[in-house]
């Protein structure tokens, strides 16, 4: 019964169902464009190449590196928003993260040890 009631009511159902599903195929090509990093990082490489190789100086070089890591950080904010795992954890945008410390200038920098200061203990647990 399940087979005739297909038949009969394609006229209906089959353009909706057609149009369903390229919507869908259109909606996993558009995700996974938004969501690939490899042509960045190829991107970045190749970048890094020309410098090596002396094509282009280093203020060019960091131009295009900015342009570069500001296309990585979309990949990286559309990645979180469709809840796909991105390597390294949530990242805050510099401007966020301004917005939430509202503390005063020096606590926003790294806090760097001196060697000094710095100190390690080591404990294996062995008894002796």
């Amino acid at each position: 019964m399940g087979f005739l009631k297909h038949l009969l009511f394609w006229p209906v159902t089959g353009p909706t169902f057609l149009a369903r599903f390229s919507l869908e195929k259109v909606e996993g090509a558009v995700r996974t464009e938004l969501t690939d990093d490899a042509s960045v990082k190829s991107d970045l490489m190749e970048l890094q190449m020309q410098l090596e190789l002396g094509d282009i100086d280093d203020e060019e070089y960091a131009v295009r590196e900015a342009a570069l890591m500001h296309r990585f950080r979309q990949v990286r904010e559309w990645r979180e928003r469709f809840g796909m795992a991105t390597s390294g954890g949530l990242v805050k945008v510099a401007e966020e993260a301004e917005a939430e410390d509202a503390g005063p200038e020096d606590d926003r920098r790294p806090q760097v040890a001196s060697s000094d200061e710095a100190q390690v203990d080591v404990t294996f647990g062995f008894d002796e």
